[in-house]
């Protein structure tokens, strides 16, 4: 008898993704994201001339935001006024970086979370 409920077929991001919404749900009820960060940055990277998307990793509570590449290699750091800060360890590679975030809006180099209405 097969059970209606068998998640054996389902990706291994979906237990990933329930853990996240159920500590979110019951940790930081108080606690909501800033309005105004996306939930990933577009650079261009002319050295090999590819794009990269870094997503949004971390929020610290000075406000500033740490955005990573999906193997985890490169990241950008968001300050709390909105500018993407140059890295200090390695050349500034990517164009986004001096940027704000609203010129990066203005170029369509942000992808947006879905927010509810």
């Amino acid at each position: 008898m097969m059970n209606c409920f068998d998640i054996s077929n389902l990706p291994v991001a979906v237990p990933v993704v329930t853990s996240m919404l159920v500590s979110i749900t019951t940790g930081a009820i108080a606690q909501t994201v800033p309005p105004n960060l996306p939930a990933a940055i577009i650079c261009y990277a002319q050295a090999d001339q590819s794009w990269r998307v870094g997503y949004l990793g971390r929020v610290n509570n000075d406000g500033s935001s740490i955005y990573i590449s999906p193997d985890g290699r490169l990241s950008a750091t968001v300050n709390a006024k909105g500018l993407v800060v140059p890295p200090t360890n390695r050349p500034a590679g990517l164009d986004c970086y001096g940027k704000t975030l609203d010129e990066l809006r203005s170029t369509a180099r942000i992808l947006e979370f879905q927010r509810p209405k």
